[in-house]
């Protein structure tokens, strides 16, 4: 079973790239019309680009972009101002605590800080493996998941703030991605990493005891808190030589499964409006939207485009989705208004794959 999965995982990867490679290439870098003068990165979105990952030599970056129809952006702002450093291979996320910027890169095994204000490097955070995404769970305390070294062993990683150092691994399930914090306790969506699963860990912020795994379907990945308080959770199914099983779209109160629906195999990046009511995924090369109160799964797109990921700015209630293009040249981000209407598009990085709001 582990010798198939890892198969089915380099196969995927293969019929990505083939059918990416037929997409049209990207404008030219050099129109960077909005890339003139400085920039005060105090009101703005920042992309997370994961960089080209086909050699461990390849680096993410991160664009900064204005908020505003005439709002400009800069593809390198970590560069730029460190132009003696790179990112690791494969960033995958970034968070922002205390005037203080946490990049995490999976493949270089580390997070990088810098000070928020110019974005200048002051260390990095090692001791990790393949992490994934920070939540910060106390004063001076956060959590970071990780897969492992080999992609199989998943892990918490407690992480001493003031010293940049960690403390201590809490294990879970294979592959922990996303996690939100729901009174006092942290609740881990478990993909599997390079294996499959397919439930979420309860986990006590203070004891760092796990209370609970609860079931919900094959590959949870992310997961919101609604206006209710109540959880969901999006897990993407599986495809394995042919064969297809469905994902499905879960709530949760009180841990225990409320509501539930079935999405088609690979929808993911669930996110949520400002006002808690309302969710939106990819699914099927385009963005679906669903009502909390709604009783049944939409099927018609709520914006027809195959982003790679979406998420809602915090403060104008925007959708802004990445286009990852072909996954080899400069991608894009292109903002919604929160009827769907699009508004404005940005050239990023290669491969945007998250946000972090200012």
């Amino acid at each position: 079973m582990l010798l198939l999965n890892k198969f089915t995982f380099l196969l995927s990867l293969l019929v990505l790239g083939l059918a990416t490679a037929c997409l049209p290439p990207a404008p030219d870098d050099d129109e960077d019309d909005k890339e003139k003068g400085p920039l005060e990165f105090t009101d703005g979105i920042y992309v997370i680009n994961q960089g080209l990952t086909q050699n461990t030599d390849q680096f993410g970056s991160i664009t900064f972009v204005e908020r505003g129809e005439e709002g400009r952006s800069i593809r390198e702002v970590y560069r730029t101002n460190n132009p003696t450093r790179e990112l690791g291979n494969r960033t995958r996320s970034m968070y922002v605590l205390n005037g203080l910027g946490y990049i995490i890169s999976t493949n270089a095994n580390r997070i990088d800080v810098v000070r928020m204000d110019d974005f200048t490097y002051l260390g990095p955070i090692l001791g990790l493996e393949k992490p994934r995404f920070f939540l910060p769970v106390s004063p001076g305390i956060a959590w970071v998941s990780q897969w492992g070294s080999d992609g199989f062993q998943g892990s918490i990683a407690v992480v001493d703030l003031a010293s940049n150092t960690v403390l201590r691994h809490i294990p879970v399930r294979p592959g922990p991605e996303e996690m939100v914090i729901q009174n006092g306790n942290v609740f881990v969506a478990n993909s599997g990493g390079f294996l499959l699963d397919s439930v979420i860990t309860k986990i006590d912020i203070e004891s760092e005891e796990i209370l609970k795994e609860i079931e919900v379907g094959l590959q949870p990945q992310s997961i919101e808190i609604d206006v209710n308080r109540s959880l969901w959770v999006l897990t993407r199914g599986t495809q394995t030589f042919g064969e297809s099983k469905d994902g499905r779209l879960v709530q949760l109160s009180n841990d225990q499964i409320t509501r539930e629906f079935t999405v088609e195999q690979g929808a993911g990046n669930l996110t949520i409006n400002n006002s808690g009511d309302r969710l939106y995924y990819t699914m099927r090369g385009a963005v679906f939207a669903h009502p909390i109160t709604q009783t049944s799964i939409s099927i018609a797109p709520f914006i027809d485009f195959p982003y790679l990921t979406v998420a809602v700015d915090p403060q104008t209630d925007h959708i802004i989705g990445a286009d990852a293009r072909n996954f080899q040249v400069t991608g894009r981000i292109v903002i919604h208004s929160a009827a769907g209407e699009e508004l404005e598009e940005h050239t990023v990085g290669i491969v945007p794959i998250d946000f972090w709001f200012e």
